[in-house]
């Protein structure tokens, strides 16, 4: 039975109450600082959102080495935002599924997207997709925007300035009582490595982001991931922060900053739980049973 020790912050550390505050040792950032990378970040994900949707269905999809699908607009995505940051940042770094995917430790700030969360679903046609695009700062999110445009739906944050969708605030559920008319969010791996004892009602939607949005936005309690990637959670796990909740890996540890070290990321899963508040968490992580070692 698994047991929650802790909650990830904005800022990054590992706190026992599940409260957090802003400042990270590297000197405290007001929120009005990232405003001008959440515009960028905004246009970026709004322009690639309109080339993939104009590219919709048009390409076979094709298997990577892991198993996983990608598409040629997935490619284009990955090209176009990575030559837009050499553009307009040329000091910063990129981070990226398709193309970029080794982390370099020691670049101050780093985009890290994933040009379509929900190939699959993109590729058969289903509406369940986004671009996803953060921004890290010394490993840290800072700035978060994940775009689901057949769904009208956009998610942004920046760290220490809150959460919203299509511009308005967002928060996740804030009591600590759940029942079986509240969902939880899970990929279809999951309940190959977990039992999953909840009241809460079960959907699978395709898209790690998408799932971390609607904790985010108080459409859900829990969100299980069990295989997503860094570029999957970094703009998807600021928004859910900024929003109130929170997120631990399965081990219980911060899902960032991304360790100081300079590392190959592809292959890499960061198995984790998203929840509203840690009174959720901590009641639902009493019916979890691990299959294996988290």
């Amino acid at each position: 039975m698994a047991k929650i020790v802790g909650a990830a912050c904005a800022e990054g550390g590992f706190s026992l109450t599940g409260s957090c505050s802003f400042g990270w040792g590297l000197g405290i950032m007001h929120p009005m600082k990232w405003n001008v990378y959440l515009e960028f970040a905004v246009d970026l994900a709004a322009a690639c959102s309109l080339y993939a949707v104009s590219h919709h269905r048009l390409h076979v999809a094709q298997r990577k080495r892991d198993g996983t699908l990608v598409t040629e607009t997935d490619i284009a995505i990955d090209h176009i935002i990575s030559r837009r940051v050499a553009s307009v940042f040329p000091a910063h770094r990129v981070l990226s599924e398709e193309q970029i995917t080794a982390y370099d430790a020691d670049a101050e700030f780093t985009w890290i997207v994933d040009p379509i969360d929900g190939t699959t679903n993109f590729a058969r046609g289903l509406p369940v997709w986004g671009v996803s695009v953060a921004l890290l700062h010394y490993g840290r999110p800072v700035v978060g925007v994940v775009d689901f445009p057949l769904l009208h739906e956009r998610f942004t944050a920046i760290a220490g300035g809150g959460a919203q969708r299509n511009e308005e605030p967002i928060q996740t559920f804030d009591g600590d009582v759940a029942d079986d008319q509240q969902l939880l969010m899970k990929c279809t791996r999951t309940d190959r490595r977990l039992h999953l004892h909840t009241k809460l009602k079960s959907r699978i939607c395709g898209s790690a982001a998408y799932h971390l949005c609607k904790v985010a936005d108080g459409a859900a309690l829990i969100a299980v991931e069990a295989t997503p990637k860094v570029w999957d959670l970094a703009a998807a796990w600021l928004i859910v922060v900024e929003a109130g909740g929170l997120v631990t890996t399965w081990r219980q540890e911060p899902v960032f900053p991304l360790a100081a070290v300079s590392r190959e990321y592809v292959g890499a899963d960061t198995p984790i739980f998203a929840a509203a508040n840690p009174a959720i968490l901590q009641e639902f992580l009493k019916g979890v049973v691990f299959l294996n070692e988290p």
